[in-house]
Formats: C-alpha cells, sequence, structure tokens
C-alpha cells in the first residue's frame, strides 16, 4: 500500500490509532529503559557523592549558608558531575528507545507485527550510528547557536528526523544528517510545529501522571507508597516518550512520501 502525504490533523489522529495497536509492543522496552536511567541516575549520585549533597540541601537548605566559597563549589562540582552522567544515560536510554518504537510503527504499517525483542536487538545494532550522529548534530546546532542562534534552531529542526532516519534506512552518521536535512526541507514550520504540540501533549501527560503518582506514593506504608509511585512514574514516562516516538514515526513518513513514492512493504 502506498503511503501519500496528510493533513496536520490526519497524522495525530492516525498516531493515536497507532498508539492503540502498538501499545503492548512498546510498553515493555519503554518500561526496562526508564528502569534502568532510574538505576543510572541512583547509581551516579551515589557515586560520585552528589547524593549527600542534594539531600543536605532537601532536608537543610539553611545549610549552604553556613558554607565557605569553596565548600559551595565543590559540591556544585559533584551535582554538575552527576547530572552530567545521568544526562548521558538519559539521552542513550531516549535514543535507544526512540530507535525501537520507529521499528514496531515501521513494521506494523507493512503488515508485520514485529516483537519488542526483536525491535530491541534492530535498535542496539543501530544504536552507535545515532549517537554519532547525535553527536554531530549537537556540534553542529551549537555551532548555529554561537553564531547568531537563529541558523542553530534552523538546524534544530531539520536534524530533528535523525532517530526514524537512523532506524528505518541503512545509512551511516553524516548521511542521516543529510537526509533528515533533506526531508525536512521544504516543510521546516510544519515540522517544527508538529513536534512543538506533541512534545506539549507528553508534557502534559507527564504533569497528569505525577498528580496520579503522588497521592500513591503519601498513601499507607512509607515503603509500599513510594515503591508504587516509583513504578507508575517509571512506566508512565517511558510510555510518553515512546507514544512521542510514534508521532514522530508517522510524520518522518509523511515527509518521505513528499519527496518519493513510499510504500508500505519498503518498511520491512
Amino acid at each position: 500500500m502506498e503511503i501519500t502525504p496528510r493533513p496536520f490533523g490526519e497524522i495525530l489522529a492516525e498516531g493515536m490509532a497507532m498508539l492503540g495497536r502498538v501499545w503492548k509492543r512498546i510498553l515493555a522496552p519503554a518500561f526496562w529503559t526508564f528502569v534502568i536511567l532510574g538505576a543510572a541516575t541512583i547509581a551516579a549520585f551515589a557515586l560520585t557523592g552528589a547524593d549527600d549533597i542534594l539531600q543536605l540541601i532537601l532536608s537543610d537548605p539553611q545549610a549552604l549558608v553556613g558554607m565557605n566559597d569553596t565548600e559551595i563549589t565543590e559540591a556544585g562540582l559533584l551535582l554538575v558531575q552527576a547530572g552530567s552522567i545521568v544526562l548521558v544515560f538519559q539521552l542513550l536510554g531516549t535514543g535507544f528507545l526512540n530507535l525501537a518504537v520507529h521499528r514496531i510503527v515501521a513494521s506494523e504499517l507493512a503488515g508485520e507485527q514485529m516483537g519488542a525483542g526483536a525491535a530491541s536487538s534492530k535498535a542496539l545494532s543501530r544504536l552507535f550510528t545515532l549517537i554519532v550522529a547525535g553527536i554531530l548534530a549537537f556540534v553542529l546546532v551549537v555551532l548555529g547557536l554561537f553564531a547568531l542562534i537563529i541558523p542553530g534552531l534552523w538546524l534544530a529542526g531539520a536534524f530533528s528526523m535523525i532517530s526514524a532516519v537512523v532506524a528505518l534506512e541503512d545509512v551511516g552518521p553524516v548521511d542521516a544528517l543529510r537526509r533528515s536535512f533533506a526531508l525536512v526541507r521544504g516543510r521546516w514550520w510544519p515540522t517544527v510545529g508538529f513536534l512543538l504540540l506533541v512534545g506539549l501533549f507528553g508534557s502534559l501527560a507527564a504533569q497528569l501522571v505525577q498528580l496520579v503518582a503522588l497521592p500513591i506514593v503519601g498513601a499507607g506504608d512509607v515503603g509500599l507508597g513510594a515503591g508504587l509511585g516509583f513504578v507508575v512514574l517509571v512506566v508512565a514516562q517511558g510510555f510518553v516518550v515512546a507514544a512521542i516516538a510514534v508521532m514522530v514515526t508517522l510524520w518522518y513518513l509523511d515527509l518521505r512520501s513528499r519527496k518519493e513514492r513510499l510504500v508500505t512493504e519498503s518498511l520491512r
């Protein structure tokens, strides 16, 4: 079946319908990815000693007043160090999850129901390519921001389809950047608008989940409540990221259909 260009609203509607079809298969990689990220976050703060600083700030904010400049600087460096490690893991985990979801959605459109395990294997095999492409894109965007700001913002939008390109096309890092650039060209404003709208929906969903999880944390036994709250947050955060990736996959396919003849059989 041929994929043809669709209006903005139809892609959103199709994304919701697709989410209803593949949610079971994206749930497992979403959950385990964010469980690992949670464990990595705890480990990063514990191993660097930043957790002591964080606990001190949360339990006794006035303690900072009694610190001298050297102690404050050291505390800040520990927090930055731990935060940097967490950020790296966050980027890796989010990239992996995006790659897996892109494959699951594409296989669904192609008439094949790729399972979570197969999609995860495909994602792992393409993760290094995405890492390199992401680093190149980051450098170019930062240079653009330092230049005149606007070129950096424009490049950020132009490179927004990198993960979908890496997942669904057999290209290297540099070609992935070129391909994303070519696909978004002429559709920069609709692409950025779509991504901002989807990101807004995702943010609202995450906030809603937090409102649900917080009463669970505070109810009943402290240990049980905290554990249940953590599980709810992990599942929800992973699922929100995966849901956004579903939408991005469909937008990427729409961009491709505007540049070339695209049939679902080619997505296998």
